[in-house]
């Protein structure tokens, strides 16, 4: 039985490949949207489409953080271009590990679709990773959170069944709107999946995350500077320290502003990831800053509404000569 992996991806080079290389180990074929990233994400994901991996790579070249309509429109998409009988959905900083009888061996409705809420154990930022080796975050992050994380979804596929499954927020649920909306994610039934989760892995990548994450989630929807709810208002919080501490971030800091005055209580069980796999295309990373990413990430986004305004202008002239020609004479 086949089994697939969706992931959408933004300016993730130093862990990109570990996450693929991971992730097929554990599935048979893996589809990543990137979207728009500035760095060497798609320089190294072209390469290990290149080696011949099973791998599909496309663009999403929308700025806003619409992760649950792009996921659904990807899911939808390869479902009816591909076969396959499982789907998972992750971000690349979260490694699946999977056991594959035991998921098989879970019984199926016949003619229709399931989905399963997939837990996940999350690392603990402890310190830097080593300068010049891409493994070395696995190095550090050894030690799991111990604030418990909401879980992600994974589907048991069927055609019928899922026509209109609809992924939510944050791959952390699933919806189906043949049954007005309602969210269908269950418990398995035995624990054959779970995800390794590692958020923040250095200061550059935290800032990184925090202040691109939170502008493409304000190109999504207006007011959400000030909303008292709103998605990715984790996110808020981080941007809004970043911007009070005027970009000044240590790495005491960062640990103060995930886990609070004492970043000690948030460290649990140590449970190291010991990676089996090389990394071949560390050359490929830009490492640039934090500025040199918000520069082209605003200026693509400057582009693209230029590129809009043009296309609306020549929509309007045509509206405008329409309205100018004269009717056609009846004979």
């Amino acid at each position: 039985m086949r089994s697939v992996c969706f992931s959408m991806v933004k300016n993730e080079e130093d862990i990109i490949e570990a996450f693929v290389r991971h992730t097929l180990s554990q599935v048979d074929h893996l589809y990543v949207a990137d979207n728009l990233s500035t760095d060497g994400t798609r320089d190294i994901l072209d390469a290990l489409v290149a080696e011949g991996l099973p791998l599909t790579v496309s663009l999403d070249p929308a700025q806003a953080m619409e992760q649950n309509v792009k996921m659904t429109s990807m899911y939808r998409r390869y479902a009816a271009a591909d076969n396959f009988d499982f789907a998972f959905f992750l971000d690349a900083d979260e490694f699946l590990r999977l056991d594959k009888d035991l998921m098989v061996a879970v019984p199926r409705r016949a003619g229709k679709g399931m989905a399963f809420y997939v837990p996940r154990l999350n690392y603990v930022y402890t310190g830097e990773p080593k300068a010049g080796d891409a493994l070395s975050v696995f190095d550090t992050m050894i030690t799991l959170d111990t604030m418990k994380l909401s879980p992600k979804s994974m589907i048991f596929h069927d055609k019928a069944g899922c026509r209109r499954y609809h992924i939510g927020n944050g791959n952390h649920h699933v919806r189906d709107w043949a049954q007005g909306g309602q969210t269908v994610s269950e418990e398995q039934p035995q624990p054959f999946a779970t995800m390794l989760h590692f958020p923040i892995r250095s200061v550059e990548q935290y800032l990184s995350k925090s202040l691109l994450g939170w502008l493409a989630m304000q190109l999504r929807a207006e007011g959400v500077n000030d909303a008292d709810q709103t998605i990715g208002k984790h996110w808020r919080t981080q941007y809004r320290l970043i911007l009070q501490e005027n970009a000044d971030v240590t790495e005491e800091l960062v640990k103060k502003n995930l886990y609070g005055s004492a970043p000690e209580n948030r460290r649990g069980e140590e449970r190291p990831f010991r990676p089996d796999f090389p990394i071949r295309y560390a050359n490929l990373m830009r490492h640039e800053s934090v500025m040199v990413q918000l520069v082209k990430m605003y200026s693509r986004t400057i582009d693209a509404l230029w590129q809009e305004r043009a296309e609306w202008e020549q929509r309007l002239e045509g509206l405008k000569t329409q309205a100018t020609e004269p009717e056609a004479s009846v004979p």
